[in-house]
């Protein structure tokens, strides 16, 4: 899902939210019981907004800007004349009188700092610089409404596809836990957690720099990938573009082994997918040219295994394939 539950929440009060709207959040009440509250809050807050909206003292511009700060529509959009839809105009309510509601408020929410989390979903996120970010299921961005003085400087924790916007005059810096990321503007993808990190470059050239050694730094260009593991920073190259499977959905093989594919299906799905202890060389070794696109590993596996000539069996999270 790429548009978060609180907006599918405000589309579906409104009425105005889809058939796939609907489904998305149905999933998402039958998931926790918890969430079945936090639905009800929301509605209360809904029903507040009606006479909210129509007082006198409330500041329609104020609480748009506050929503839009925290979703991918401009304000612009609406100041230029487009009509508002409904679950929008009542989103301003809901922000202004600050319960669960649209959009999940976080501490320092008033204080200069947006801070997105990809609670249900990725998230796609737009700059005040316009640079554009994708962030990954359960991770966190930090950033300023506006961008001041010489840099261009962001928090991150987990993962995030960036394409930034390019300015010589104001390079673009990623506070990612163990590392620093320095840009002037490019696309590339950035994984991190307090010890480990690894950034992937898309197109552009970037700096990557261990904290914990100053001076320790590589700049990686189109097709690298940085690693900062136990304390070590390494630069290798990579192929193709699976690194993106999170975001894009797809996978493609070219001329790659069933051993090599089955091994990185293990990690994308983190699941465990084995060959059989007693499949041949000849078989584990054979090249195949494959590709899938927002498919689930059982189906991933069905079309594999036709390729391979193979078969394979589950228990609970576990797979294996085996020759015919």
């Amino acid at each position: 899902m790429n548009e978060q539950i609180d907006i599918i929440i405000a589309k579906k009060l409104a009425g105005e939210a889809s058939d796939e709207d609907v489904r998305l959040l149905d999933e998402w009440l039958a998931a926790d019981a918890g969430n079945k509250t936090v639905y009800e809050q929301v509605a209360k807050a809904w029903q507040r907004s009606e006479e909210l909206l129509n007082g006198s003292s409330f500041n329609k511009t104020a609480a748009w800007d506050k929503v839009a700060s925290r979703i991918a529509v401009a304000p612009a959009e609406v100041k230029k004349g487009r009509v508002m839809p409904l679950w929008l105009k009542y989103a301003s309510g809901i922000a202004a009188i600050l319960l669960v509601g649209l959009i999940i408020m976080r501490p320092g929410a008033d204080s200069g700092m947006v801070t997105m989390i990809a609670e249900t979903g990725n998230v796609d996120v737009v700059l005040p610089d316009n640079s554009h970010i994708t962030l990954r299921k359960g991770s966190k961005l930090t950033y300023p409404k506006t961008f001041a003085g010489n840099t261009r400087n962001v928090s991150l924790e987990g993962e995030a596809f960036f394409e930034v916007h390019r300015d010589v005059t104001k390079p673009f810096i990623i506070d990612a836990q163990s590392v620093d990321v320095r840009v002037l503007g490019t696309s590339f993808d950035v994984t991190c957690n307090e010890n480990d990190a690894t950034v992937t470059v898309a197109t552009g050239k970037v700096q990557m720099t261990a904290k914990q050694k100053a001076g320790n730094y590589v700049i990686l260009t189109p097709g690298e990938h940085g690693i900062y593991k136990q304390q070590q920073l390494t630069e290798t190259t990579i192929e193709g573009t699976n690194y993106l499977f999170w975001k894009t959905g797809k996978l493609i093989y070219e001329n790659k082994s069933l051993e090599y594919i089955t091994n990185e299906l293990s990690q994308l799905y983190a699941a465990q997918i084995t060959l059989d202890a007693t499949m041949t060389p000849d078989i584990r070794q054979q090249l195949i040219n494959i590709s899938f696109n927002n498919q689930s590993i059982e189906e991933i596996l069905n079309e594999l295994c036709l390729v391979a000539q193979c078969k394979w069996q589950q228990t609970d999270n576990n797979y294996v394939i085996l020759a015919k």
